[in-house]
Protein backbone atom coordinates (compact mmCIF):
# COMPACT_ATOMS: atom_id res chain seq x y z
CA UNK A 1 0.00 0.00 0.00
CA UNK A 2 1.74 3.16 -1.17
CA UNK A 3 0.65 6.16 0.24
CA UNK A 4 -0.77 9.07 -1.19
CA UNK A 5 0.34 11.39 1.42
CA UNK A 6 3.92 9.58 1.60
CA UNK A 7 4.34 10.17 -2.22
CA UNK A 8 2.51 12.77 -3.34
CA UNK A 9 5.25 15.03 -5.19
CA UNK A 10 4.27 13.67 -8.65
CA UNK A 11 0.25 13.98 -7.69
CA UNK A 12 0.12 16.05 -10.71
CA UNK A 13 1.04 14.41 -13.40
CA UNK A 14 -0.93 11.15 -11.75
CA UNK A 15 -3.82 13.64 -12.13
CA UNK A 16 -3.63 14.19 -15.86
CA UNK A 17 -2.75 10.49 -16.58
CA UNK A 18 -6.14 9.71 -14.35
CA UNK A 19 -8.03 12.40 -16.60
CA UNK A 20 -7.39 9.93 -19.49
CA UNK A 21 -10.51 7.49 -17.48
CA UNK A 22 -14.00 7.22 -17.25
CA UNK A 23 -15.65 10.56 -16.18
CA UNK A 24 -16.83 8.59 -12.76
CA UNK A 25 -13.52 8.06 -11.68
CA UNK A 26 -12.27 11.76 -12.68
CA UNK A 27 -14.60 12.90 -10.47
CA UNK A 28 -14.44 11.04 -7.51
CA UNK A 29 -10.46 11.01 -7.80
CA UNK A 30 -10.50 14.57 -8.53
CA UNK A 31 -12.98 15.17 -5.28
CA UNK A 32 -9.81 12.89 -3.12
CA UNK A 33 -7.42 15.21 -4.19
CA UNK A 34 -9.81 18.13 -3.05
CA UNK A 35 -10.09 16.78 0.01
CA UNK A 36 -6.30 16.35 0.44
CA UNK A 37 -6.29 19.77 0.49
CA UNK A 38 -8.97 20.87 2.90
CA UNK A 39 -7.79 18.37 5.28
CA UNK A 40 -4.82 19.07 6.31
CA UNK A 41 -3.16 20.73 9.43
CA UNK A 42 -5.59 20.98 12.17
CA UNK A 43 -8.17 19.72 10.31
CA UNK A 44 -6.57 16.43 9.54
CA UNK A 45 -5.13 16.23 13.69
CA UNK A 46 -9.00 16.71 14.67
CA UNK A 47 -9.76 14.30 12.17
CA UNK A 48 -6.86 11.29 13.70
CA UNK A 49 -8.14 12.24 17.43
CA UNK A 50 -11.38 11.51 16.26
CA UNK A 51 -10.27 8.18 15.48
CA UNK A 52 -7.94 7.47 17.93
CA UNK A 53 -10.86 8.06 20.62
CA UNK A 54 -13.65 6.14 18.67
CA UNK A 55 -11.80 2.92 17.24
CA UNK A 56 -8.74 2.39 19.04
CA UNK A 57 -9.74 1.64 22.65
CA UNK A 58 -12.51 -0.80 21.99
CA UNK A 59 -10.16 -2.87 19.99
CA UNK A 60 -7.51 -2.83 22.65
CA UNK A 61 -9.65 -4.12 24.88
CA UNK A 62 -10.87 -6.87 22.71
CA UNK A 63 -7.61 -7.89 22.03
CA UNK A 64 -5.94 -7.99 25.22
CA UNK A 65 -8.37 -10.11 26.82
CA UNK A 66 -8.35 -12.56 24.05
CA UNK A 67 -4.40 -12.65 24.59
CA UNK A 68 -4.75 -13.00 28.71
CA UNK A 69 -5.33 -16.81 27.95
CA UNK A 70 -2.03 -17.12 26.05
CA UNK A 71 -0.09 -15.38 28.58
CA UNK A 72 -1.87 -16.62 31.70
CA UNK A 73 -1.18 -20.57 30.63
CA UNK A 74 2.15 -20.55 33.00
CA UNK A 75 0.54 -18.80 35.68
CA UNK A 76 -2.20 -21.77 35.66
CA UNK A 77 0.63 -23.99 35.98
CA UNK A 78 2.15 -22.03 38.88
CA UNK A 79 -0.93 -22.43 40.56
CA UNK A 80 -0.98 -26.36 39.83
CA UNK A 81 -3.24 -26.80 36.56
CA UNK A 82 -0.65 -29.60 35.80
CA UNK A 83 -1.04 -31.30 38.64
CA UNK A 84 -4.65 -30.88 39.36
CA UNK A 85 -5.22 -32.61 35.49
CA UNK A 86 -2.91 -35.36 36.36
CA UNK A 87 -0.45 -34.48 33.33
CA UNK A 88 3.01 -35.13 32.54
CA UNK A 89 5.13 -32.91 31.52
CA UNK A 90 4.87 -33.68 27.67
CA UNK A 91 0.96 -33.88 28.45
CA UNK A 92 1.73 -30.22 29.45
CA UNK A 93 3.10 -29.39 26.33
CA UNK A 94 0.58 -30.96 23.95
CA UNK A 95 -1.95 -29.38 25.18
CA UNK A 96 -0.41 -25.81 24.47
CA UNK A 97 0.70 -27.16 21.19
CA UNK A 98 -2.90 -28.19 19.75
CA UNK A 99 -4.00 -25.05 20.76
CA UNK A 100 -1.66 -23.24 17.44
CA UNK A 101 -3.18 -25.88 15.06
CA UNK A 102 -6.57 -24.57 15.15
CA UNK A 103 -5.48 -21.15 15.73
CA UNK A 104 -3.00 -21.51 12.22
CA UNK A 105 -6.39 -22.79 10.52
CA UNK A 106 -9.34 -19.97 11.41
CA UNK A 107 -7.06 -17.24 10.93
CA UNK A 108 -8.32 -17.01 7.03
CA UNK A 109 -11.42 -17.93 7.69
CA UNK A 110 -12.01 -15.73 10.38
CA UNK A 111 -11.07 -12.71 8.17
CA UNK A 112 -13.10 -14.01 5.43
CA UNK A 113 -15.81 -13.84 7.82
CA UNK A 114 -14.87 -10.51 9.20
CA UNK A 115 -15.40 -9.06 5.07
CA UNK A 116 -18.73 -10.93 4.77
CA UNK A 117 -20.26 -9.96 8.39
CA UNK A 118 -19.00 -6.84 9.19
CA UNK A 119 -16.45 -6.24 12.35
CA UNK A 120 -19.29 -4.92 14.60
CA UNK A 121 -20.88 -8.18 14.53
CA UNK A 122 -17.91 -10.75 13.97
CA UNK A 123 -15.22 -9.10 16.48
CA UNK A 124 -17.74 -9.29 19.43
CA UNK A 125 -19.23 -13.16 18.53
CA UNK A 126 -15.52 -14.33 18.29
CA UNK A 127 -14.83 -12.91 21.95
CA UNK A 128 -17.75 -13.59 23.02
CA UNK A 129 -16.70 -17.57 22.30
CA UNK A 130 -13.81 -17.00 23.87
CA UNK A 131 -15.32 -16.10 27.14
CA UNK A 132 -17.17 -18.95 27.16
CA UNK A 133 -14.35 -21.87 26.32
CA UNK A 134 -12.24 -19.72 29.23
CA UNK A 135 -15.06 -20.90 31.88
CA UNK A 136 -15.68 -24.12 30.12
CA UNK A 137 -11.89 -24.88 30.60
CA UNK A 138 -11.60 -23.72 34.66
CA UNK A 139 -14.09 -27.30 35.15
CA UNK A 140 -11.87 -29.40 33.00
CA UNK A 141 -10.41 -32.50 35.39
CA UNK A 142 -8.33 -34.74 33.41
CA UNK A 143 -5.78 -33.81 29.97
CA UNK A 144 -8.53 -34.84 27.66
CA UNK A 145 -11.05 -32.02 28.61
CA UNK A 146 -8.43 -29.58 28.90
CA UNK A 147 -7.34 -30.69 25.61
CA UNK A 148 -10.26 -30.44 23.70
CA UNK A 149 -11.22 -26.46 24.79
CA UNK A 150 -7.32 -25.68 24.08
CA UNK A 151 -8.49 -26.99 20.37
CA UNK A 152 -11.74 -25.00 20.52
CA UNK A 153 -9.79 -22.02 21.70
CA UNK A 154 -7.25 -21.82 19.34
CA UNK A 155 -10.39 -21.60 16.56
CA UNK A 156 -12.58 -18.96 18.01
CA UNK A 157 -9.84 -16.75 18.78
CA UNK A 158 -8.08 -16.99 15.45
CA UNK A 159 -10.26 -14.31 14.04
CA UNK A 160 -9.39 -11.37 17.02
CA UNK A 161 -6.14 -10.36 16.17
CA UNK A 162 -6.01 -10.05 12.53
CA UNK A 163 -9.90 -9.12 12.36
CA UNK A 164 -8.83 -6.54 14.21
CA UNK A 165 -5.50 -5.52 12.07
CA UNK A 166 -7.62 -5.95 9.00
CA UNK A 167 -9.93 -3.22 10.59
CA UNK A 168 -7.31 -0.80 11.36
CA UNK A 169 -5.96 -0.49 7.73
CA UNK A 170 -9.43 0.63 6.72
CA UNK A 171 -9.53 3.57 9.10
CA UNK A 172 -5.66 4.96 8.75
CA UNK A 173 -3.40 5.84 6.52
CA UNK A 174 -0.54 3.97 5.26
CA UNK A 175 1.28 6.26 7.36
CA UNK A 176 -0.35 6.48 10.22
CA UNK A 177 -1.50 2.37 10.36
CA UNK A 178 2.21 1.30 11.68
CA UNK A 179 1.88 3.78 15.08
CA UNK A 180 -1.82 2.56 15.11
CA UNK A 181 -0.72 -1.02 14.89
CA UNK A 182 1.72 -0.62 17.64
CA UNK A 183 -1.08 0.92 20.08
CA UNK A 184 -3.06 -1.61 19.51
CA UNK A 185 -0.55 -4.57 19.80
CA UNK A 186 0.68 -3.23 23.07
CA UNK A 187 -2.51 -4.51 24.35
CA UNK A 188 -0.73 -7.78 24.03
CA UNK A 189 2.14 -6.79 26.21
CA UNK A 190 -0.05 -5.18 28.59
CA UNK A 191 -1.93 -8.97 28.88
CA UNK A 192 1.43 -9.82 29.61
CA UNK A 193 1.43 -7.15 32.52
CA UNK A 194 -2.15 -7.18 33.42
CA UNK A 195 -2.52 -11.44 33.47
CA UNK A 196 0.62 -11.34 35.98
CA UNK A 197 -1.11 -9.11 38.00
CA UNK A 198 -4.45 -10.35 37.98
CA UNK A 199 -2.94 -14.25 38.30
CA UNK A 200 -1.15 -12.73 41.52
CA UNK A 201 -4.59 -11.27 42.73
CA UNK A 202 -7.21 -14.08 42.03
CA UNK A 203 -4.70 -16.93 43.00
CA UNK A 204 -5.16 -16.00 46.52
CA UNK A 205 -8.61 -17.29 46.19
CA UNK A 206 -6.87 -20.74 46.18
CA UNK A 207 -8.70 -23.36 47.69
CA UNK A 208 -11.64 -21.01 48.23
CA UNK A 209 -14.79 -23.23 47.82
CA UNK A 210 -12.69 -26.31 47.48
CA UNK A 211 -11.13 -24.77 43.87
CA UNK A 212 -7.83 -24.32 43.19
CA UNK A 213 -6.45 -21.07 41.93
CA UNK A 214 -6.10 -21.63 38.44
CA UNK A 215 -9.38 -22.10 37.97
CA UNK A 216 -10.62 -19.10 39.53
CA UNK A 217 -8.17 -17.69 37.30
CA UNK A 218 -9.85 -18.75 33.85
CA UNK A 219 -13.62 -18.49 35.60
CA UNK A 220 -13.53 -14.96 36.04
CA UNK A 221 -11.47 -13.40 33.20
CA UNK A 222 -13.59 -15.67 31.41
CA UNK A 223 -16.63 -14.08 32.90
CA UNK A 224 -15.09 -10.49 32.72
CA UNK A 225 -14.89 -11.21 28.72
CA UNK A 226 -17.88 -12.38 28.05
CA UNK A 227 -19.04 -8.87 29.89
CA UNK A 228 -17.04 -7.05 27.61
CA UNK A 229 -17.58 -8.97 24.68
CA UNK A 230 -21.70 -8.11 24.99
CA UNK A 231 -20.82 -4.68 25.12
CA UNK A 232 -18.59 -4.35 22.19
CA UNK A 233 -21.53 -5.88 19.93
CA UNK A 234 -22.51 -2.34 20.72
CA UNK A 235 -19.48 0.06 20.68
CA UNK A 236 -17.50 -1.73 17.65
CA UNK A 237 -17.76 0.47 14.26
CA UNK A 238 -18.39 -1.40 10.79
CA UNK A 239 -16.70 1.18 8.29
CA UNK A 240 -15.95 4.84 8.29
CA UNK A 241 -19.21 5.48 6.01
CA UNK A 242 -21.81 4.17 8.47
CA UNK A 243 -20.46 6.12 11.48
CA UNK A 244 -22.03 9.04 13.48
CA UNK A 245 -19.16 10.55 15.06
CA UNK A 246 -17.42 12.13 11.54
CA UNK A 247 -19.24 14.42 9.45
CA UNK A 248 -20.13 13.91 5.68
CA UNK A 249 -16.98 15.60 4.73
CA UNK A 250 -14.79 13.62 7.07
CA UNK A 251 -16.27 9.89 6.31
CA UNK A 252 -16.23 10.82 2.33
CA UNK A 253 -12.25 11.67 2.34
CA UNK A 254 -11.63 8.71 5.09
CA UNK A 255 -12.91 6.72 2.67
CA UNK A 256 -11.92 7.82 -0.48
CA UNK A 257 -8.16 7.85 0.82
CA UNK A 258 -8.39 4.10 1.68
CA UNK A 259 -9.81 3.67 -1.44
CA UNK A 260 -7.25 5.40 -3.51
CA UNK A 261 -4.34 4.55 -1.07
CA UNK A 262 -2.63 1.87 -2.87
CA UNK A 263 -2.49 3.15 -6.20
CA UNK A 264 -0.13 6.35 -4.66
CA UNK A 265 -0.11 9.18 -7.30
CA UNK A 266 -0.94 6.84 -10.22
CA UNK A 267 -4.97 7.98 -9.10
CA UNK A 268 -5.67 3.80 -9.50
CA UNK A 269 -8.80 2.69 -7.75
CA UNK A 270 -8.20 -0.12 -4.79
CA UNK A 271 -9.94 -3.11 -4.83
CA UNK A 272 -13.18 -3.28 -2.37
CA UNK A 273 -15.22 -5.98 -3.38
CA UNK A 274 -15.51 -9.24 -1.82
CA UNK A 275 -13.71 -11.53 -3.99
CA UNK A 276 -12.43 -15.07 -3.70
CA UNK A 277 -9.87 -14.36 -6.80
CA UNK A 278 -8.12 -11.66 -4.20
CA UNK A 279 -8.37 -14.23 -1.54
CA UNK A 280 -6.31 -17.09 -3.92
CA UNK A 281 -3.80 -14.07 -4.97
CA UNK A 282 -3.05 -13.44 -1.16
CA UNK A 283 -2.62 -16.90 -0.27
CA UNK A 284 0.34 -17.04 -3.21
CA UNK A 285 1.70 -13.83 -2.44
CA UNK A 286 5.28 -14.33 -2.20
CA UNK A 287 5.31 -10.83 0.45
CA UNK A 288 3.08 -13.02 2.54
CA UNK A 289 5.66 -15.55 3.10
CA UNK A 290 8.35 -13.08 3.08
CA UNK A 291 6.58 -11.85 6.21
CA UNK A 292 5.63 -15.43 7.58
CA UNK A 293 9.73 -16.21 8.31
CA UNK A 294 9.86 -13.47 10.74
CA UNK A 295 6.41 -13.57 12.25
CA UNK A 296 6.79 -17.51 13.00
CA UNK A 297 10.75 -16.67 14.32
CA UNK A 298 8.78 -14.55 16.67
CA UNK A 299 6.10 -17.21 17.50
CA UNK A 300 8.40 -19.92 18.92
CA UNK A 301 9.98 -17.58 20.87
CA UNK A 302 7.64 -15.46 22.48
CA UNK A 303 5.16 -18.06 23.44
CA UNK A 304 7.91 -20.02 24.69
CA UNK A 305 9.38 -17.59 26.87
CA UNK A 306 6.09 -16.44 28.13
CA UNK A 307 5.15 -19.83 29.15
CA UNK A 308 8.34 -20.17 30.87
CA UNK A 309 8.54 -16.89 32.26
CA UNK A 310 7.09 -17.78 35.47
CA UNK A 311 9.31 -20.92 36.02
CA UNK A 312 12.49 -19.01 35.43
CA UNK A 313 11.62 -16.21 37.35
CA UNK A 314 10.46 -18.64 40.27
CA UNK A 315 13.51 -20.61 40.16
CA UNK A 316 15.64 -17.17 41.33
CA UNK A 317 13.83 -18.23 44.75
CA UNK A 318 11.05 -15.82 44.45
CA UNK A 319 7.57 -17.61 45.84
CA UNK A 320 5.18 -18.28 42.89
CA UNK A 321 2.67 -15.30 43.91
CA UNK A 322 5.77 -13.31 43.80
CA UNK A 323 7.04 -14.67 40.17
CA UNK A 324 3.71 -13.44 39.15
CA UNK A 325 3.91 -10.10 40.41
CA UNK A 326 7.43 -10.04 38.48
CA UNK A 327 6.36 -10.61 35.48
CA UNK A 328 4.43 -7.72 35.31
CA UNK A 329 7.13 -5.00 35.03
CA UNK A 330 8.82 -6.05 31.40
CA UNK A 331 5.65 -6.19 29.77
CA UNK A 332 4.99 -2.84 30.99
CA UNK A 333 8.53 -2.11 29.87
CA UNK A 334 7.54 -4.11 26.39
CA UNK A 335 4.10 -1.31 25.76
CA UNK A 336 6.63 1.41 25.95
CA UNK A 337 9.18 0.45 23.52
CA UNK A 338 6.32 -0.94 21.13
CA UNK A 339 4.38 2.25 20.69
CA UNK A 340 8.35 4.23 20.56
CA UNK A 341 8.86 1.75 17.13
CA UNK A 342 5.48 2.24 15.65
CA UNK A 343 6.23 6.08 16.10
CA UNK A 344 9.47 5.96 14.50
CA UNK A 345 8.63 3.85 11.97
CA UNK A 346 6.02 6.14 10.65
CA UNK A 347 7.80 9.43 11.56
CA UNK A 348 10.94 7.78 9.41
CA UNK A 349 9.23 5.79 6.95
CA UNK A 350 11.50 2.78 7.89
CA UNK A 351 9.99 -0.62 7.72
CA UNK A 352 12.74 -2.87 7.95
CA UNK A 353 14.35 -1.33 10.92
CA UNK A 354 11.42 -1.23 12.85
CA UNK A 355 11.67 -5.21 12.49
CA UNK A 356 15.64 -5.53 12.67
CA UNK A 357 15.94 -4.08 16.05
CA UNK A 358 13.56 -4.99 18.24
CA UNK A 359 14.89 -8.59 16.92
CA UNK A 360 18.62 -7.28 17.80
CA UNK A 361 17.09 -6.00 21.64
CA UNK A 362 15.89 -9.48 22.11
CA UNK A 363 18.61 -11.76 20.97
CA UNK A 364 20.83 -9.59 23.37
CA UNK A 365 18.11 -10.26 25.68
CA UNK A 366 18.60 -14.09 25.39
CA UNK A 367 21.96 -13.96 25.58
CA UNK A 368 21.91 -12.30 29.00
CA UNK A 369 19.29 -14.89 30.46
CA UNK A 370 21.02 -17.99 28.93
CA UNK A 371 24.75 -16.92 30.75
CA UNK A 372 22.97 -15.42 33.75
CA UNK A 373 19.84 -17.50 35.09
CA UNK A 374 22.23 -20.70 36.78
CA UNK A 375 24.01 -17.93 39.03
CA UNK A 376 21.08 -17.34 41.79
CA UNK A 377 22.54 -14.45 43.49
CA UNK A 378 22.76 -12.51 40.23
CA UNK A 379 18.73 -12.03 39.68
CA UNK A 380 18.66 -8.55 38.90
CA UNK A 381 21.06 -9.66 36.07
CA UNK A 382 18.64 -12.71 34.71
CA UNK A 383 16.14 -10.12 35.23
CA UNK A 384 17.72 -7.23 33.11
CA UNK A 385 17.94 -9.50 30.30
CA UNK A 386 13.94 -10.53 30.79
CA UNK A 387 13.47 -6.28 29.92
CA UNK A 388 15.38 -6.67 27.10
CA UNK A 389 13.85 -10.40 25.56
CA UNK A 390 10.86 -9.20 26.24
CA UNK A 391 11.07 -5.42 25.15
CA UNK A 392 12.38 -6.85 21.85
CA UNK A 393 9.76 -9.45 20.89
CA UNK A 394 6.35 -7.26 21.21
CA UNK A 395 7.32 -4.59 18.70
CA UNK A 396 8.00 -7.26 15.88
CA UNK A 397 4.53 -8.18 15.19
CA UNK A 398 2.89 -5.23 14.73
CA UNK A 399 5.98 -4.01 12.71
CA UNK A 400 5.59 -7.21 10.50
CA UNK A 401 1.59 -7.25 10.54
CA UNK A 402 2.33 -3.78 8.82
CA UNK A 403 5.08 -4.57 6.72
CA UNK A 404 2.53 -7.10 5.68
CA UNK A 405 -0.31 -4.82 5.41
CA UNK A 406 1.28 -1.98 3.34
CA UNK A 407 2.55 -4.29 0.15
CA UNK A 408 -0.42 -5.97 -0.25
CA UNK A 409 -3.30 -3.90 -2.48
CA UNK A 410 -7.10 -3.98 -2.57
CA UNK A 411 -9.43 -4.68 0.46
CA UNK A 412 -9.75 -8.52 -0.13
CA UNK A 413 -6.33 -8.97 -0.51
CA UNK A 414 -5.18 -7.29 2.29
CA UNK A 415 -7.45 -8.62 4.61
CA UNK A 416 -6.62 -12.21 3.79
CA UNK A 417 -3.16 -11.99 3.28
CA UNK A 418 -3.07 -10.77 7.00
CA UNK A 419 -4.74 -13.68 8.05
CA UNK A 420 -2.48 -15.82 6.28
CA UNK A 421 0.78 -14.44 7.26
CA UNK A 422 -0.64 -14.86 11.21
CA UNK A 423 -2.24 -18.22 10.26
CA UNK A 424 1.25 -19.52 8.99
CA UNK A 425 3.17 -18.03 11.68
CA UNK A 426 0.96 -18.95 14.30
CA UNK A 427 2.47 -22.77 13.85
CA UNK A 428 5.52 -21.31 15.63
CA UNK A 429 3.57 -21.74 18.43
CA UNK A 430 3.80 -25.43 18.33
CA UNK A 431 7.56 -25.37 18.16
CA UNK A 432 7.54 -22.52 20.88
CA UNK A 433 5.48 -24.84 23.40
CA UNK A 434 8.04 -27.89 22.80
CA UNK A 435 11.57 -26.54 22.71
CA UNK A 436 11.69 -25.77 27.48
CA UNK A 437 11.94 -28.55 27.86
CA UNK A 438 11.23 -28.66 32.23
CA UNK A 439 13.97 -31.40 32.59
CA UNK A 440 16.39 -28.42 31.33
CA UNK A 441 15.04 -25.66 33.82
CA UNK A 442 15.88 -23.34 35.05
CA UNK A 443 18.81 -22.95 31.95
CA UNK A 444 16.88 -24.20 29.00
CA UNK A 445 19.97 -24.47 26.86
CA UNK A 446 17.37 -26.20 23.97
CA UNK A 447 14.81 -23.17 24.12
CA UNK A 448 17.47 -20.49 24.39
CA UNK A 449 19.57 -22.30 22.00
CA UNK A 450 16.99 -22.09 19.42
CA UNK A 451 15.51 -18.74 20.02
CA UNK A 452 18.49 -17.12 19.77
CA UNK A 453 19.48 -18.71 16.12
CA UNK A 454 16.01 -17.88 15.02
CA UNK A 455 16.51 -14.65 15.88
CA UNK A 456 19.75 -14.19 14.57
CA UNK A 457 18.46 -15.73 11.02
CA UNK A 458 14.98 -14.70 10.30
CA UNK A 459 14.71 -11.58 12.67
CA UNK A 460 18.01 -9.52 11.44
CA UNK A 461 19.62 -11.20 8.73
CA UNK A 462 16.42 -12.09 6.58
CA UNK A 463 14.81 -8.35 6.68
CA UNK A 464 17.68 -7.08 5.44
CA UNK A 465 17.48 -9.31 2.66
CA UNK A 466 14.03 -8.69 2.41
CA UNK A 467 14.63 -4.62 2.01
CA UNK A 468 17.05 -5.04 -0.96
CA UNK A 469 14.49 -7.34 -2.66
CA UNK A 470 12.00 -4.97 -2.48
CA UNK A 471 14.48 -1.42 -3.62
CA UNK A 472 15.81 -3.71 -6.37
CA UNK A 473 12.08 -4.32 -7.55
CA UNK A 474 10.73 -0.31 -7.13
CA UNK A 475 13.65 0.44 -8.68
CA UNK A 476 12.58 -1.51 -12.22
CA UNK A 477 9.43 -0.53 -11.91
CA UNK A 478 10.32 2.83 -11.28
CA UNK A 479 12.32 2.73 -14.87
CA UNK A 480 9.22 2.64 -16.81
CA UNK A 481 7.25 5.81 -17.24
CA UNK A 482 3.81 5.84 -16.26
CA UNK A 483 2.39 7.32 -19.46
CA UNK A 484 4.03 3.44 -20.97
CA UNK A 485 2.32 1.33 -18.45
CA UNK A 486 -1.02 3.39 -19.10
CA UNK A 487 -0.71 2.84 -22.56
CA UNK A 488 -0.84 -1.13 -22.06
CA UNK A 489 -3.08 -1.42 -19.13
CA UNK A 490 -6.50 -0.24 -18.73
CA UNK A 491 -7.53 1.17 -14.80
CA UNK A 492 -9.47 -1.50 -14.67
CA UNK A 493 -6.43 -3.59 -15.13
CA UNK A 494 -4.21 -1.91 -12.97
CA UNK A 495 -6.92 -2.07 -9.77
CA UNK A 496 -7.17 -5.91 -10.23
CA UNK A 497 -3.16 -6.18 -10.26
CA UNK A 498 -2.67 -4.89 -6.76
CA UNK A 499 0.32 -4.14 -5.59
CA UNK A 500 1.38 -6.53 -9.17
CA UNK A 501 1.14 -3.20 -10.78
CA UNK A 502 3.91 -1.61 -12.27
CA UNK A 503 2.22 1.58 -10.65
CA UNK A 504 2.68 0.02 -7.08
CA UNK A 505 5.33 0.94 -5.05
CA UNK A 506 6.53 -1.24 -1.94
CA UNK A 507 7.40 -0.09 1.15
CA UNK A 508 10.61 -0.84 2.38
Amino acid sequence: MSALEETNSNAPSGKQAYLETSRSAVTEYDEYLGLCEVMTGDRLKKLVRKVDLRVLPQLIILYLMSYVDRTNVGNAKLFGAQKDLGMSGQDWNTALSVFFVTYALGAVPANIMLQKLGPRIWLPTMMLSVSIILVCASLQKNFAGWTAFRVLLGAVEAGVFPGCSAVLTTWYSPHEVHTRMTIFYMGASSAGAFSGLLAYAIGQLDGTWGYSGWRWIYCLEGVFSALLSIGAFFVIYDTPSKVGFLTDEEKRFVVLRHKFSAGGESGVAEKEEFSWAAAKQALTSVHVYACVLMEFTLCVVVYGVSFVLPTIIANLGYSAANAQALTAPPYVFAALVTVFSGWAADRYKQRMLSVLLPNLLALIGFVIIIVSVRYKHLPGVTLFGVFFAIGGLYPISPAVTAWTALNLAGTMKRSVGIGAMIAFSQLGGIVGSNIYLAKEAPRYPVGFGISITMLGLFGIVWPVCYYFILKRINAKRAAVAPEVVREKYTDEQLAEMGDESPLFRYST
